[in-house]
């Protein structure tokens, strides 16, 4: 019973936050990034390991288990989503002016990334 009504409650509760048709529009396009053929949506983000701000505090690099999300930090928009590792990513880091991003993965690849100066908010 307690179950049933854990279900029932959470339930209620995505419907509420994606009953706006934005909202769910965006997140449905969301999770349809590099999805494999045939694929319809991707169920989750990957296990996060470690997120880090931007030196200018405009972005979000979120280090996850299909790889680097990134975010602005404002409004939580997605930006980009970095895929090239062949195991999780555990770590990310910002270069000091914010134009590189290092990451590590489980197995031990290093990979460096380059990042675009554009400001977020003039995209």
């Amino acid at each position: 019973m307690k179950n049933t009504l854990v279900s029932i409650l959470s339930t209620l509760l995505l419907m509420s936050i994606f009953s706006s048709s934005d909202t769910f529009a965006q997140y449905q396009a969301s999770m349809q990034w590099s999805l494999p053929k045939g694929a319809k949506a991707r169920l989750g983000k990957g296990r996060i390991s470690k997120v880090v701000y931007s030196p200018d505090g405009t972005r979000l690099a979120v280090a996850s288990g299909i790889g680097i999300w990134l975010y602005d930090a404002q409004t939580g928009e997605e930006l980009d989503w970095l895929t090239g590792h062949t195991d999780r990513v555990l770590s990310v880091a910002f270069s000091p002016d914010g134009s590189m991003l290092a990451s590590a993965s489980t197995n031990g690849t290093l990979l460096l990334w380059e990042l675009t100066l554009t400001p977020v908010n003039q995209k």
